[in-house]
């Protein structure tokens, strides 16, 4: 009997964690298998304290050419990545985080290349606590919904200064609609290959124009920042028709709007994919 909880647990955490050692099988095996699962759930109530023990002897270790800065150095915050991954006592969220990262995959190479290595590190991976902006970098919102509502997902990952240089968000504008976020969250994010026409892609774009990029804070000290921003004098006012229903009744027009109330177009498009 105990072998064959053992197994369960191993099971268990090769799933919904990384692997486990024989230390933390015989942990979570001490409780049974319902409660580890609780446990792994209900992750909020463990302590996320997992970076202090970076540089610890008994731990993998780190290799920084200098100080080791996660938030501004992008192999530094790899590597502290894969220290969670092995360490945390959260497992599940770091799972999660990583299968949402994989989902709503954002190179960094593209972000650096328009923005530089610092800005796109920052808004790939910062910490607030850490960030003299206060950033929270993509993979820390991933964190933040690893098993939240998906639709509130989606609207976080649309207004995500990465996401909007990785899919060319930040270029949308009325005169030049740009259809690549739309056609991916359509595609790829939601409701997958043959579920909508190429014209729903042009009408997608058009939802989002307007949803770009600012520079908020100091601009004369680090902790000036890039964040979302929606332009009301960008957005096409217009209806947008769709081959898919856009609302619960079954309508597939969102309507024209003025451009103060023209954010609404994307939540209602996101709410209508999410659905």
């Amino acid at each position: 009997m105990a072998r064959r909880r053992e197994q369960q647990i191993e099971h268990l955490l090769r799933r919904a964690a990384f692997g486990a050692s024989q230390t933390d099988v015989d942990d979570f095996a001490e409780s049974g298998l319902s409660r580890a699962v609780d446990r792994l759930i209900e992750y909020k109530e463990t302590p996320d304290n997992v970076d202090s023990f970076i540089g610890r002897p008994g731990f993998v270790g780190i290799t920084a050419r200098g100080t080791f800065a996660p938030s501004a150095n992008i192999i530094d915050a790899r590597q502290r990545w894969l220290f969670r991954m092995i360490h945390s006592a959260r497992p599940l969220q770091e799972k999660m985080a990583l299968f949402w990262h994989n989902h709503f995959a954002t190179a960094y190479s593209k972000v650096a290349g328009q923005f530089g290595a610092l800005e796109a590190t920052r808004m790939l991976a910062a910490f607030p606590d850490e960030d003299p902006g206060r950033v929270k970098g993509q993979v820390e919102l991933f964190r933040d919904y690893a098993l939240g509502n998906f639709r509130d997902l989606l609207i976080a990952i649309a207004r995500d200064p990465a996401m909007l240089v990785w899919l060319d968000g930040r270029t949308n504008v009325r005169a030049r609609p740009q259809e690549n976020f739309a056609r991916e969250l359509m595609e790829l994010f939601t409701m997958g290959v043959g579920t909508f026409e190429e014209t729903d892609v042009y009408a997608g774009a058009r939802v989002f124009t307007g949803w770009n990029l600012a520079r908020l804070g100091d601009r004369a000290t680090p902790a000036a920042y890039y964040a979302f921003s929606y332009v009301a004098g960008q957005h096409d006012t217009t209806a947008k028709d769709f081959t898919f229903p856009i609302y619960p009744d079954g309508g597939r027009r969102i309507p024209a709007r003025s451009a103060d109330a023209g954010l609404q177009d994307g939540v209602d498009l996101i709410n209508a994919v999410a659905r």
